[in-house]
């Protein structure tokens, strides 16, 4: 996206993103408003001091770090504002209020395959937003099923561009392969079974362990289940868990597999990761993964939960070579002609100015 000839002609963005952590939410909310800030859209971001995400934006100088608490007791300090932008569950009611009290336009984005819980207030929030937008197409189908008879716009979640370093992913693989027959799958995201299903996928590699397969196994990130997890693998040394680290291109670049048994999935964007790094993928078949792992086309699906499944696909990602090889080839594609930042952000730019002009003639 090039730079604008009129400032003035783009809407003044606010980002609401009231996460601590850094997750799959934040990546994206980091790469839409990097995008936007090299078009030369002027923005702010509302989000807590100590957040990831806000010790990211302060290195952009076009975008302006606005206290959450400013916002709720002195709401009409976001004048500035043309529209606000809530990315994840709690941002929605600052939102919200930012619109009762300044009538402030805002758009919302659901990243969860799930609707939200039906509460008044949050139907009341979803109703008043000026646009909707889901990341995959099991997030459009929840905000449909919650707001009936309102247009949900599909904008999915992207890759971060971001290109592997040869030297670094042969020198991770060196470090974990225990031999030149070595089978390195991996595995990155929150380490909490109930949301990812790890225990799964260490359940189908000590099965292909035992029937000969020399898996070594690379669990990325942090999370309560870690203990459970280190518990599970306690007599393996094929199987190792470095906890977060900071360029995960490298890692699956030097992975054999990707393997995502995640149990509900909104998207799941570090598929995309995975897929940009010409790693072979088997996920899960759970919310909006399809719509970018196609089944022996980009990739490999599996049910969810069955870990004799997913052993059986894993080995035969292993044996059938070539067709991995054309999936890795079509997925490189996929993902780099339609899940691009620039892609997302035009999307979003257009959804900007049409809530501007709509605001305008009301």
């Amino acid at each position: 996206m090039g730079q604008p000839d009129n400032l003035e002609k783009k809407p003044a963005v606010l980002h609401i993103n009231l996460a601590r952590g850094w997750r799959g939410g934040e990546q994206q909310t980091w790469l839409l408003i990097r995008e936007l800030s090299e078009a030369g859209y002027r923005q702010g971001l509302c989000g807590y001091a100590d957040a990831p995400l806000v010790e990211r934006v302060k290195a952009l100088d076009n975008v302006t770090v606005v206290q959450p608490h400013l916002c709720f007791l002195w709401p009409w300090g976001a004048a500035q504002w043309s529209v606000a932008h809530a990315h994840e569950g709690r941002g929605v009611y600052l939102a919200w209020w930012l619109k009762k009290t300044l009538g402030l336009p805002y758009l919302v984005t659901r990243r969860m395959q799930h609707p939200p819980k039906p509460r008044v207030l949050t139907k009341a929030v979803y109703r008043g937003a000026d646009a909707l937008v889901g990341i995959s197409s099991a997030a459009c189908r929840a905000l449909e099923s919650f707001v009936p008879n309102r247009e949900v716009n599909r904008i999915p979640s992207v890759y971060s561009g971001e290109k592997a370093s040869p030297a670094a992913a042969s020198a991770i693989r060196q470090w974990y392969v225990q031999g030149a027959d070595s089978i390195l799958v991996g595995h990155a995201g929150a380490l909490v079974d109930r949301e990812k299903g790890q225990s799964i996928l260490i359940k189908a590699c000590k099965q292909l362990r035992n029937i000969g397969y020399p898996i070594v196994l690379v669990l990325l990130g942090e999370g309560s289940d870690r203990g459970v997890f280190e518990q599970e693998t306690r007599f393996c040394d094929w199987a190792h868990m470095p906890g977060h680290v900071d360029r995960v291109q490298d890692y699956f670049s030097a992975f054999d597999l990707f393997v995502f048994p995640s149990r509900h999935e909104g998207l799941g964007s570090v598929l995309l990761e995975a897929m940009a790094a010409k790693c072979a993928v088997v996920s899960t078949d759970v919310g909006g993964i399809p719509d970018i792992v196609r089944h022996n086309e980009t990739g490999r699906l599996v049910p969810s939960g069955d870990a004799d499944s997913l052993a059986a696909v894993i080995r035969e990602a292993v044996d059938a070579e070539n067709e991995t090889k054309r999936m890795v080839a079509n997925a490189l594609s996929l993902v780099e002609q339609q899940f691009s930042a620039p892609a997302m952000a035009s999307r979003y730019s257009t959804s900007y100015q049409v809530i501007g002009q709509k605001t305008k003639l009301q």
